[in-house]
């Protein structure tokens, strides 16, 4: 069984994750991460990162709007949860003529807010499940975090590696 999420095994979980990410980005040079194919939809190396760092910065938003009080309506205006399919396409769609420099600024600005809202939340509000009802029936803000940072990193370290390993054939 899996310990359960608290804030420290969040934070050790997120910064894992973002090491080895941050391992195989180095690992890539510069000029391949706009024109590696990772998917049948054309995404490259960066498009993965721009993916990964809208949804940080969507997840920040939830968040800070929750704490204000406000009821913010994951995924995005316009998209339900079952739509998320779509939303990643238009997500694609506003990102992908963005530079690397940009997106790569744009990552590591979502990471550093999702982890400060890790670390200064109050852990009941981090925690509990039933804490705010925009996180749905069963899932705490410290469900969506890691989603949104350590699962995305992972997801986006497994392409990394795909494609590191296809250029040593």
């Amino acid at each position: 069984m899996p310990p359960k999420l608290t804030r420290d095994v969040l934070l050790d979980e997120i910064q894992r994750e973002y090491d080895k990410l941050l391992t195989l980005i180095d690992r890539v040079p510069k000029k391949d991460m706009a024109t590696s194919s990772i998917n049948s939809a054309g995404w490259s190396l960066k498009d993965a990162l721009a993916h990964v760092a809208d949804w940080a910065h969507r997840c920040a938003d939830w968040c800070k709007a929750g704490l204000a009080d406000d009821a913010p309506e994951p995924p995005s205006d316009g998209f339900k949860w079952n739509e998320t399919r779509k939303l990643n396409e238009a997500i694609y769609n506003k990102r992908k003529k963005h530079s690397l420099p940009r997106v790569l600024r744009d990552f590591h600005a979502g990471h550093e807010a999702l982890v400060e809202l890790a670390q200064t939340m109050d852990e009941r509000d981090l925690c509990d499940p039933k804490r705010f009802a925009w996180c749905g029936p069963s899932w705490s803000v410290a469900k969506h975090i890691r989603a949104n940072t350590a699962s995305h990193y992972r997801w986006a370290s497994k392409h990394f590696r795909t494609w590191l390993a296809s250029q040593k054939s």
